[in-house]
């Protein structure tokens, strides 16, 4: 399985599109980690990859990520992740 933000030069088969969202929970002690989104990189990552395999794709092409920080007036603030891409199954060549 492999995950690229570019396209492919090799020709392939679109099998949809895969996302995934996840979040992290910031407590008042934890206001420095605002920016320390890579544990969630990895997870999107995950789960793009485990979608993309139960569509029979090979990987998935044009990965984009979108962080945020969203906050409720009186609770925590929370680090969003979503992750999207194309997953595709290569094309073998018959030679």
């Amino acid at each position: 399985m492999f995950l690229i933000t570019g396209d492919l030069r090799s020709s392939y088969a679109i099998k949809g599109v895969v996302n995934a969202t996840v979040k992290k929970t910031l407590q008042p002690d934890e206001i420095d980690q605002v920016a320390d989104y890579d544990n969630l990189y990895e997870k999107v990552k995950e789960i793009l990859g485990k979608r993309a395999e139960a569509l029979g794709a090979d990987g998935v092409i044009d990965v984009s990520f979108v962080p945020e920080i969203a906050r409720v007036a009186v609770g925590p603030k929370y680090m969003i992740l979503h992750g999207y891409g194309t997953a595709v199954a290569l094309l073998k060549n018959s030679k």
